[in-house]
């Protein structure tokens, strides 16, 4: 399987750079073509806010503690955009800063018979609210 760091784009454009920032090697599958592109760095991500006890529940002879969890509006790890390049992220990454348009995630996943994912066919970028 070739390891490619860029790929071209649909419209048959200049070539991207694809930069991943997760901490997972990224497998783009298309037709009998697959391109791997590894980490790059430490992964972009969304800070969590500290974890609140909300009781717990038996699980079996276990007592599971319950809690809530909540996303902060903080995202470390991102670079600054640069003409030219994407970066793939987590999609709560991605979601969590919808104006930026060089960010994107895996989408449309492929699995193994295992049920594990291997690849996806495409990219994808947040929807913006009330448009495209």
């Amino acid at each position: 399987m070739p390891t490619l760091a860029g790929m071209q784009s649909l419209d048959a454009g200049p070539p991207v750079e694809v930069v991943n920032l997760t901490p997972h090697v990224v497998c783009l599958l298309g037709g009998e073509l697959a391109v791997e592109v590894p980490p790059s760095g430490p992964p972009a991500r969304v800070v969590l806010r500290p974890d609140i006890a909300d009781g717990v529940v038996r699980v079996g002879p276990l007592v599971v503690p319950l809690k809530r969890t909540a996303a902060s509006p903080v995202v470390v790890g991102v670079p600054e955009s640069r003409p030219g390049v994407l970066f793939i992220v987590a999609r709560a990454v991605a979601e969590a800063l919808p104006e930026r348009n060089d960010l994107v995630y895996p989408h449309d996943t492929v699995r193994d018979a295992g049920g594990r994912v291997v690849g996806c066919r495409s990219l994808a970028r947040p929807a913006v609210a009330g448009g495209g």
